[in-house]
Order: C-alpha cells, then structure tokens, then sequence
C-alpha cells in the first residue's frame, strides 16, 4: 500500500516536470544565456535536471555555479545529491558538510546527509543527522522511523516504541511503520539495569496491531506470518493455519510460510503434507537449509533413507554458506564495535553450527542403518566437532566404545550427553549399566531411579533396578 503511494508521488512528480519543460525550462535557459552567472537559475535549472537523470548537465550547471560562489549552500545540497545519486558517497559527504556549514537550519540538508551516512555504512553519524532533523523538522514521521529503525540496541528499547508510535501518529495508517512497532514489541528485548538483557514482550498489543495491519492492507504477507507464530505460541494452531496458507500465496513471504506449514503438518504426523511444504521452502533461498533438514527428517521418517541422506547433505551444504557468511557478519559487527549485534550474531552462528551437528548426525543414521562401509563413523565425529554437547551424538559415540571394550571413553561420552541433555535416559542407562560393571552399586541405582523418574513404563530400568537393589540385600 505505501509503496503505491510512493510510486503514485514519483509519478506525478514527473509528470510535474515534463510540464516545466515546454515554459519553465525555456525561461530558466533563457536567463541562463543572458547572464551565464546567475544563481537562482543555476539551481533551479540544475534542480529541475536533478530530477530528470539529466545528470552531465546537472554537473556542468554546478560547477559553473561553484567557480561564480561558494558560498551558497544549495549549490553544494545539489552536488552531495547528485554524487549520491552516482553512489559516489565520500564525496558526497564533503558536499553535504559544506552545505550544512553554509546553512545549518535547513532540514533537508540532515534529511540527505543521514541517507548519505546510512550509504556509508557509518550508522553514529546517521543516528546524529536523523536526531537533528527531528529537531529541525518534528513532524517528520519518516524520520521518526528510520531513527527507530536504526536504534537496535536494548537499551533503546523504550525510545525506539515512541519513536515508532510518533511516527504511526504523523503517517496515519502506515503499515511499514506499524509492522515494525508489532516487531519491537514482540521481540521485547530490554537492557536492565545490571546490563542484562531481559525479554519482556508485550504479545497483545504486537497482536492489536497486526490485526489493524491486515484491516488496511489484507495481502500483508509479514503481518499474517508473525501473527501466525503468536496464535502458535497459544492454542491457536487452526488460526495460525489459515494465515499461513494465505501468506503462502505470497511470493514474498513464501518460503517461511511453507516452512511453518510444513512444521505443523508434522507434529500432527501427516508426512505427505509436511513433504510437500519443505519442499516448497527449499526453492527460497533463506529457508533453504532449514527445509532441507526438516525434508531428511520426513524421509527418514517414511523410511526413505536415500532421499533422507541426499538430503541431509545438502542442508549441510547450505548451512555451510550460512555460517561463512555469519563468521563475516560477526566480525564486521566486532569492527564497528557494535558488541550487541556481534552477540546475536555469534548466537545465530551457534545455531547453525548445531543445525550442522544435527545434519551430519542424521546422515550418520541414515548410513549406519543401510550397513555402508565403516567410513560412515565420520560423519558422527563432524556431529560433535560442530556441535560438542550433542546428546544424542555423544549417546552413538558411547555405544561405539562400548562394542570397543572401552568403557571409561563410553562413560566420559554418556556424562556429556546428560550434561547437554538431563533428560537424556538413554545415556542415564548406559551409565548404570556401566557403574554396575564397576561395582558401583549406588551409582548404577541412582542412574536407574532417573530413567524411571524420566520414563515410568521403562521396563528395562525397573529390572536393572530390582536386581540391583537384590545384590544389596
């Protein structure tokens, strides 16, 4: 909805300026011969020429405008915008400086200096030219937002919902602004006062406002989505089902659609569906890895082992990708010393790595279960070497050194899975029997109470536990 408007004003801007090319141009040239020196026409000439693209003449004008005087600050505004415009951004900066020295009041001087700043990469100078165009120009709601926007930090958090909600006030009905309000208050990230951070989120008015969303604009295909993952926090799956196959329909927003689909349909065990909606998500990009690792779970779940192998080996692919680019990101973040994204960074590669950890761990199954060569052990090693604390890694690993006869790296293996995991009773097992082996009879009983306080009906824990407590009589 907005992006029409935006293209509707850019329209009629154009429209506007084909206008002034059959009188207004033809006076402002006409001037421009009679006195070559004259300013006012320069810029207005320069201006108009601006908005054409007619960039060599803009150039031209300037220059000649620049050699009469420099002391006009709107002759060096038009050079920072068309060096912006050309993404000649340095220099651009130099020029929008010196524009702001000649008049330090003019608004859309700091408007083009912040989107100058943002093209730089130097978000502190943006921050302070967006701070002071507020200052200059309060009922600029876009500038409200992109100063929102640009503040991330969680301390800023109380800042960033006014600045958000002034901008909501000044564009009525904005659902650019509006999302990205329902995005804050859902993230509800906060710094207290010990520099922690505390998530706080405030899921009914995010709910409230996403609501309003899709009363303005019903094919946003964002707004259905994260309102999708709130109804799915409750016990709203059917709502969140509907908006999802709606966002669905959405180019945009169909990947991650289709890969919440295809979570849904596999906790309610239909496969089939699930199948058909991973293998919707791998064809976007950004959900690729992840649909791929959920689509070798459901092969494998259907007994497809192959297909499962290929494609656990591709998410491992992708995933690969992703932590490249991640390792990247984070220290660009350290080199800004911007340590809170470097933080979130470093969390999302962890994921991924155990994302990894899990995939190599499934081809390692898939292999093991159609009795490959012994080369297969490999993949379990990667398993650990991406993800150390694996549960269920350590768990195989245990049992391969048990059939080893090496029963002290079994136990070292198994106390790391229920490190990782206490609720592991696999592991809890494996360590009573081992502890019997040694003769540590309240050892092996204790790890036995925990698989039945874990699972009840283990009929294996309650015989191992009988004869345990049998010895001891």
């Amino acid at each position: 909805m907005q992006e029409e408007n935006d293209l509707r004003a850019k329209r009629k801007r154009v429209s506007f300026l084909d206008g002034l090319t059959t009188e207004a141009f033809r006076h402002l040239e006409k001037a421009l011969t009679h006195d070559p020196n004259h300013i006012p026409a320069l810029i207005a000439l320069s201006d108009a020429y601006l908005d054409q693209g007619r960039f060599a003449q803009v150039e031209k004008l300037l220059k000649k405008a620049i050699s009469v005087r420099k002391d006009q600050s709107e002759v060096f505004f038009l050079e920072a915008k068309l060096l912006f415009l050309r993404d000649n951004n340095e220099k651009a900066a130099k020029s929008i400086d010196e524009a702001i020295k000649l008049e330090i009041g003019q608004p859309k001087y700091y408007r083009l200096a912040a989107d100058i700043a943002k093209a730089r990469q130097k978000p502190f100078e943006q921050q302070l030219f967006l701070e002071r165009l507020i200052d200059l120009d309060p009922l600029d709601g876009e500038a409200h937002y992109k100063l929102g926007k640009l503040l991330h930090h969680p301390e800023d958090f109380d800042r960033v919902k006014l600045l958000f909600e002034i901008s909501i006030d000044l564009l009525p009905n904005n659902s650019r602004v509006m999302f990205s309000l329902a995005q804050h208050l859902f993230a509800g990230e906060k710094s207290l006062e010990d520099g922690s951070i505390s998530i706080e989120r405030d899921i009914q008015s995010a709910k409230e406002i996403l609501t309003k969303i899709l009363t303005i604009d019903p094919s946003h295909g964002k707004a259905k989505i994260m309102l999708a993952e709130i109804e799915l926090e409750g016990d709203g799956k059917a709502i969140a089902t509907r908006l999802l196959q709606e966002a669905f329909e959405e180019e945009t927003e169909r990947g991650q659609a289709a890969y919440m689909l295809g979570l849904i349909w596999g906790e309610k065990g239909d496969f089939d569906q699930a199948e058909t909606y991973f293998k919707a998500a791998i064809k976007h990009a950004e959900w690729e890895a992840l649909g791929e690792f959920r689509l070798a779970l459901v092969m494998r779940r259907k007994g497809q082992i192959e297909e499962a192998t290929e494609h656990f080996e591709n998410c491992m692919s992708a995933f690969k990708k992703r932590e490249a680019q991640l390792i990247k990101s984070k220290e660009l973040c350290l080199e800004k010393l911007d340590f809170h994204e470097s933080r979130k960074e470093l969390a999302s590669l962890q994921l991924v790595r155990k994302s990894l950890g899990e995939a190599s761990l499934g081809i390692y199954k898939c292999k093991n279960s159609s009795q490959k060569e012994k080369e297969h052990i490999q993949y379990l090693d990667d398993s650990l070497l991406h993800y150390p604390n694996y549960p269920e890694a350590n768990y195989e690993k245990g049992l391969l050194h048990i059939q080893d006869g090496e029963n002290e790296y079994a136990k070292d293996r198994f106390e790391k899975a229920v490190e990782g995991d206490w609720n592991h009773w696999p592991s809890h097992m494996e360590l009573a029997s081992l502890a019997k082996v040694g003769k540590e009879l309240q050892k092996a009983e204790m790890h036995a109470k925990i698989v039945l306080d874990l699972d009840p009906e283990n009929h294996v824990a309650t015989s191992f536990l009988k004869k345990i407590q049998a010895s001891q009589v």
